[in-house]
C-alpha cells in the first residue's frame, strides 16, 4: 500500500489484499524444496522492493512472515537463507539432464546424493507428477482406443465397431438430405 507523508513525501510498503484465506505455496505441497525456497525469497524481494523506509520494511517483512507461516513454514526468515547444496560444474563437461517426475522430497534429495556420490555428469530436473485427479477426472477420453500390441484382436474389433458405428451415421446422414 502507499500514502503520502507531508514530511517524507510519497511512502509505500507490501500490500497483499484482504482475502478470505492466505494461500501460497504450502510447506508441504508436491514441489521441490528449491521451489518453496524461492517462492518464499520471491516475497521477501516484493516486499523489500515495495517498502520506503526501514519501518515499513519490517512492517512488510510481518505481513510475509504471517502469510508463510499460515502455509507451514515455522521459521520463514531462517527457511529463506537456506541454501540447497550445488556441486559446481566443470565447463567443459558434457553433461545430461535427466527429467523425473517429482515424487517427494526425500527421493529426489536420494537421487541427487547418489548423483553426486558417484560424480555422474547428470542434472536431475524433477518434474511436477501426474495428479490422480487429472487421470481419472479427464474431460475428453482417449480419442482412439490402441494398445501397445501389434496384433489386439480388442482394439481391432473396437476400432472396426466405430468406422461402422461412423459409416451408419454418414448413411443416416445422406438420407435426411435427400428427403
Amino acid at each position: 500500500s502507499s500514502g503520502i507523508n507531508a514530511e517524507y513525501g510519497v511512502e509505500s510498503k507490501f500490500y497483499r489484499k484482504g482475502t478470505r484465506k492466505d494461500i501460497a505455496l504450502h510447506h508441504r505441497s508436491h514441489h521441490p524444496l528449491e521451489t518453496k525456497i524461492q517462492t518464499a525469497r520471491n516475497f521477501y524481494s516484493t516486499a523489500e522492493q515495495s517498502s520506503s523506509s526501514a519501518e515499513l520494511l519490517e512492517q512488510s517483512f510481518e505481513i510475509v512472515d504471517r502469510l508463510l507461516v499460515a502455509n507451514g513454514y515455522e521459521n520463514p526468515r531462517e527457511f529463506v537463507k537456506r541454501r540447497t547444496p550445488r556441486k559446481p560444474t566443470n565447463k567443459t563437461e558434457t553433461r545430461v539432464c535427466l527429467k523425473l517426475p517429482y515424487v517427494s522430497e526425500t527421493v529426489s534429495c536420494e537421487i541427487r546424493k547418489f548423483i553426486v556420490r558417484k560424480s555422474l555428469p547428470i542434472d536431475l530436473v524433477c518434474t511436477p507428477g501426474i495428479k490422480l485427479r487429472s487421470v481419472l477426472c479427464s474431460s475428453r477420453p482417449e480419442d482412439k482406443p490402441s494398445c501397445s500390441r501389434d496384433v489386439c484382436k480388442i482394439c481391432r474389433g473396437l476400432q472396426a465397431e466405430e468406422m461402422e458405428k461412423k459409416k451408419v451415421g454418414e448413411e443416416e446422414k445422406k438420407k435426411k438430405k435427400k428427403k
